[in-house]
């Protein structure tokens, strides 16, 4: 492998010398009829020798071979340049920790240069409410061995509006450096700031943001759990151009796949962070390489979800249906888990289920009925394991004897 990898190194700088050759001799831009062709030959920008020289001292030889066919194969003559750079830079928006693996994947892409990683100001969390960084700059400081925060290419900006009586100056110094970086792209993922439309106009190409569902449908804050809520079938992930809306934008690319019966938020996720970065990473290359297209959303088919509210996953035992009680289960799985109230030892005690199996087909006949009948659960409900109020994890027949007497 290292005896590949040092004759790959070495044909690289051969074909630098020869491209270098042929640049101060025959291209067109050197010689005699350059008066006439200079700036007609290569449609891209740079043009094809500077890009093989750039392509060959970043990837090497082997890589060359494809890229600098594809983009011979691409270029036609035209006064019209198309910029196609070696590869792009991007500025990366998150917040989240379940997007970490996005920013892994773009790090480790030499089809991308990561320059910048933007994300909220530290804040107090915990049961002592302690100020901690947040999680995509402690996991970004390890990937790229960044030991201060205070390094440049982290940014927490505290506000993004320019008119900001508080804020203003620290916003104008944010997006001059932002103009600095010259980004390519702005990857956003799960920013939780409305970002305004003087940074969505400095990328060369295009912000870019990933949303958790099948646009247009469940724009807003929560596609990933809404999916469940709504007890759909299928989901996947929109990348999209953005506007100043929000998840208005035109849809660049879309990853479809089926949401199995047993399946939950965790298993979505799960399923996330293994397939959706490298499908982003290849959706940005296409994208700047003009090989996909922005496609407009269809309004009328527009559905909204909001965030996420305490109320939300508490679940009524004597009203909702055994389906209503499934979706909220497998909605908020992973947090903040559904519960309900239960009157024990002449105290109301919350109950958190834990774990649920149902059986599909019994499922079909008995979803419209309740979670329990009287001390009796479910037909349908082949494994629950439920914890109350100051008590361990419990099974079905432990939770019937000390709380459904």
């Amino acid at each position: 492998m290292i005896i590949l990898k040092l004759i790959d190194k070495v044909l690289a700088k051969f074909t630098i010398f020869l491209i270098r050759i042929y640049q101060f001799t025959i291209s067109p831009d050197k010689w005699l009829p350059s008066l006439w062709l200079k700036w007609k030959v290569c449609s891209h920008k740079p043009h094809c020798s500077n890009y093989s020289i750039k392509v060959l001292k970043r990837y090497w030889f082997i890589s060359w071979i494809p890229k600098m066919t594809e983009r011979i194969v691409a270029c036609t003559p035209s006064k019209e340049k198309t910029y196609d750079p070696e590869y792009y830079k991007v500025v990366f928006f998150s917040w989240a920790p379940i997007w970490v693996s996005f920013l892994q994947e773009l790090k480790n892409d030499k089809r991308f240069d990561l320059v910048w990683i933007v994300t909220m100001p530290d804040a107090p969390s915990g049961r002592w409410m302690e100020v901690r960084e947040n999680i995509i700059k402690i996991e970004a400081k390890k990937i790229f061995n960044k030991i201060s925060t205070k390094d440049e290419f982290f940014q927490t900006p505290s506000s993004l509006r320019l008119d900001s009586k508080k804020y203003g100056k620290e916003a104008q110094k944010f997006q001059q450096w932002l103009i600095d970086k010259d980004p390519d792209f702005l990857v956003v993922i799960a920013y939780w700031k409305i970002i305004p439309q003087y940074i969505l106009d400095i990328p060369k190409i295009a912000p870019i943001n990933v949303h958790g569902s099948l646009l247009p449908k469940y724009r807003g804050a929560s596609p990933l759990q809404s999916v469940f809520l709504n007890n759909e079938k299928k989901t996947g992930i929109t990348i999209m151009k953005m506007d100043a809306n929000m998840d208005t934008g035109n849809m660049i690319d879309i990853l479809k796949f089926d949401i199995d019966f047993d399946r939950n938020v965790k298993d979505l996720i799960d399923k996330i962070l293994v397939k959706w970065p490298k499908f982003l990473n290849n959706t940005l290359r296409n994208f700047g390489k003009r090989q996909l297209w922005e496609v407009k959303q269809n309004e009328n088919k527009a559905t909204y979800c909001n965030k996420i509210e305490k109320e939300d996953w508490e679940i009524n035992i004597e009203k909702d249906s055994l389906e209503s009680i499934y979706n909220k289960y497998r909605a908020y799985y992973l947090w903040p888990k559904i519960y309900f109230f239960v009157w024990n030892n002449n105290k109301t005690k919350r109950v958190i289920i834990e774990h649920m199996k149902l059986d599909k087909k019994i499922f079909e006949t008995e979803k419209k009925n309740k979670l329990f009948k009287g001390n009796e659960l479910n037909k349908a409900i082949l494994e629950i394991q439920i914890k109350p109020e100051w008590k361990k994890i419990m099974d079905r027949e432990s939770f019937k004897r000390g709380y459904l007497k």
